[in-house]
């Protein structure tokens, strides 16, 4: 069925739902959850599931958030293939629901994770659709919502949708570098930390496969990056848009220096590009020009207008005196890496407001803490439901079973000493978080400190990396 829509002839995918038996389902290999070897078996996908330490398949907790019966209230979007001449389907998305499906009926491996399973009809209900499809449905319902990290979400985009191999994705092809530093595997790290404009600056050509350097070197600089990320010399506040300053300079010069005797290898190419065509180098005036942040969102400048004008736009003669405030630490104490789900989709949000609101991009902001401490509320009780057993999760016991170790972690920092001193110049210590947190919700007046604020999202946030944190 064909359509209009914004003055475009569009025509309506092909869908529908068929119940199929559970052996003609195959497991997809290529998810990118955790990409395996195309010739796997169902049950080698599933055995390697069951195996999975780093908490990406999760099946178990799956199994308990569906409870005695399996949910069929999101199906899983399938695409039909011929296996020797019989029909067979793909499963593009819900691959765990299939394989908890699978375990019913075909039960557990010998070895490996064991646990108690819904009950699941023998034909279970699939959107069928064309391959395009399947892959727009893939796309739109893990790419943005943190089940994916920046690298996964580029290696789709390269294998599936034409897109070039973002430096994520060369980088872990180089260097296995997002295996080894996870660290790495954030958008701000990708667009500003590691833009082509700052590679050339630590001494990389970003035109060449293996950016014209040894792969020691390469592995010096991706160590020196992430560890610099992991102590907060660089984060979404700090150095984002000079991160040359926060490396070693004997390193850099290192590398350049590398660089001038190393073979000369493949240029790169863009996707889709004829033999022989490479990427566009980037003009001399383009390096020149300072790092942009990349908006993902094209309405957010809409959303959050900017409040003052630049330095270049202000009236001949007038001038802005800048007001001095004593220098706070970073919200959440720099950025966090917590497994993909609504804990992390929660941090992030809030960091990113926190961030926007320092820019002077809100609008009305002048309750922005008291609402950022609701919000901090929120991500605490949040963090409770997923990690606290039982019906009835408590926040006083999510805050008894962290915020000590937590504050320790804090004080065995480099900058330890500083960061537990401006925790208790603001009262925000394990025995008074449960009580802050609560606060959130109440009275505006006494949630607004600033100061305060910040104190208390550091603490929560180490609690967090204990809970939450990725493996």
């Amino acid at each position: 069925m064909a359509r209009e829509k914004g003055g475009r002839r569009s025509v309506l995918p092909q869908q529908k739902v068929v119940e199929i038996p559970l052996a003609q389902l195959r497991l997809w290999t290529e998810n990118p959850r955790d990409p395996l070897d195309g010739d796997m078996t169902n049950e080698e996908i599933i055995a390697h599931a069951l195996h999975d330490d780093s908490k990406r398949w999760n099946l178990r907790k799956l199994a308990r958030k569906m409870g005695d019966h399996y949910d069929t209230s999101e199906l899983p979007t399938v695409v039909r293939i011929d296996e020797g001449g019989r029909p067979r389907y793909r499963v593009y998305d819900g691959n765990r629901r299939v394989i908890l499906a699978l375990l019913q009926q075909e039960g557990f491996p010998e070895d490996g994770d064991q646990f108690e399973l819904p009950l699941v009809p023998a034909r279970l209900p699939c959107n069928v659709c064309e391959q395009d499809t399947a892959l727009e449905h893939v796309l739109r319902k893990h790419s943005n919502n943190g089940t994916w990290g920046r690298y996964e979400r580029d290696l789709f985009m390269h294998r599936y949708m034409d897109a070039d191999k973002s430096v994520l994705v060369r980088l872990q092809e180089l260097a296995d570098a997002v295996t080894r530093w996870p660290e790495l595997n954030q958008r701000y790290v990708r667009d500003e930390v590691l833009n082509d404009r700052h590679l050339r600056e630590m001494g990389l050509d970003p035109e060449y496969e293996d950016y014209g350097v040894s792969a020691e070197m390469m592995d010096e600089l991706l160590q020196s990056i992430a560890t610099a990320l992991h102590e907060g010399r660089i984060d979404t506040r700090k150095n984002r848009n000079d991160p040359v300053s926060a490396l070693p300079q004997d390193l850099l010069a290192k590398i350049r220096q590398d660089r001038e005797s190393h073979p000369a290898g493949r240029k790169i190419r863009h996707a889709g590009c004829a033999d022989g065509e490479t990427e566009r180098r980037p003009a001399a005036e383009d390096a020149a020009r300072p790092a942009r942040i990349e908006h993902e969102d094209p309405q957010e400048m809409a959303l959050f207008p900017e409040q003052e004008r630049s330095e270049q736009e202000r009236p001949a003669g007038s001038r802005r005196t800048r007001q001095a405030r004593r220098k706070s630490l970073a919200v959440f104490g720099g950025g966090l890496l917590l497994r993909p789900g609504a804990v992390n989709n929660i941090y992030r949000t809030l960091d990113e407001l926190w961030v926007l609101n320092e820019q002077g991009k809100l609008k009305n902001s002048q309750a922005f803490v008291a609402v950022f401490r609701m919000g901090l509320r929120l991500l605490a009780e949040t963090a409770t439901a997923e990690d606290i057993e039982g019906k009835n999760p408590n926040l006083s016991t999510y805050v008894k079973k962290y915020a000590a170790k937590a504050k320790k972690n804090l004080r065995n920092r480099a900058d330890g000493q500083d960061v537990v001193t401006y925790l208790d110049a603001q009262a925000v210590t394990p025995d008074s978080m449960l009580k802050m947190l609560q606060s959130g919700a109440h009275g505006y007046t006494s949630t607004n400190n600033r100061e305060q604020a910040i104190a208390l999202s550091i603490l929560l946030g180490q609690m967090l990396i204990l809970s939450h944190g990725r493996e």
